[in-house]
């Protein structure tokens, strides 16, 4: 799942490690942060495919310049065509491949944009099914009414933000579209 913003965030150009691992921290939700004993096992494995290469850079402290080969550029576009597995990891692959999204072909962008449509419709349905359980469960169980009402107002955030996510990917294609 790494290998592909790392691969991607070389598109741009040499990084070092620690400029990596704070792009990817910024790429993750806020308060997740990359460990060194998650970044550098990665890095390492991207160098030993011969994805990256990297020499030492000694520009203020030491650290590794890592650079993106021409092997590391194909699978690059190789692991944004594929397609985004629906695991626990699905957000976070698809939130890489759309900060890298302009790199690749507008078919390929498209593609991108509408299977996150896609999930994001079908969570939508789900959050819209057990809201109204919720609230029917509210009706016949008075006694613990709040606490079903509590959970029918967290869906209703959910289904916010799965119409707001959909709202984003239909703006982004019109983009496309104009171009």
């Amino acid at each position: 799942m790494y290998d592909l913003l790392i691969l991607g965030s070389l598109l741009t150009g040499d990084k070092t490690g620690y400029k990596l691992q704070k792009i990817m921290s910024l790429a993750l939700s806020p308060m997740r942060k990359i460990s060194n004993g998650i970044l550098y096992p990665v890095l390492d494995k991207l160098e030993e495919q011969g994805l990256v290469t990297s020499q030492l850079h000694e520009v203020g402290r030491k650290s590794k310049l890592l650079h993106l080969t021409e092997k590391g550029r194909e699978h690059f576009f190789t692991l944004m065509r594929e397609p985004v597995p629906q695991d626990a990891k699905r957000e976070d692959v698809l939130h890489f491949k759309l900060r890298s999204i302009d790199s690749v072909p507008v078919v390929d962008q498209i593609t991108i944009l509408m299977q996150y449509r896609e999930f994001m419709q079908k969570d939508l349905a789900i959050y819209q099914a057990a809201q109204k359980e919720m609230s029917e469960h509210a009706e016949r169980l008075p006694d613990y009414a709040q606490r079903f009402q509590t959970l029918v107002a967290v869906y209703d955030l959910d289904i916010k933000v799965a119409e707001t996510k959909i709202a984003w990917v239909d703006q982004r294609l019109k983009e496309i579209e104009r171009k």
